[in-house]
């Protein structure tokens, strides 16, 4: 019997069939949503689904400025605020 974490309705199964000739069923784990960019919210591009291990794995963002924090069209206004903010003054 799994444990009660693994006994939930929610949790994805899979039906394997062992060397042996039974059927078990092994359970998928759960991937963690992709990140948002903080402004917008949107979901950044560049960023998969991933599980625990994958994330601890890690993933290389994206090398650019803000890269994994903001999206481009965020960092792209907030670029041209600042430089308005600049000339302007």
């Amino acid at each position: 019997m799994p444990r009660p974490a693994l006994r939930s309705r929610t949790v994805k199964r899979k039906i394997v069939r062992t060397p042996g000739g039974r059927h078990v069923v092994h359970v998928l784990p759960k991937k963690h949503d992709v990140p948002k960019c903080a402004v917008c919210g949107s979901p950044l591009n560049g960023f998969p689904k991933m599980t625990i291990k994958e994330e601890r794995k890690g993933h290389r963002p994206p090398s650019r400025v803000f890269g994994g924090y903001l999206c481009s069209r965020c960092l792209r206004m907030g670029l041209k605020e600042a430089v308005r903010l600049q000339f302007s003054a």
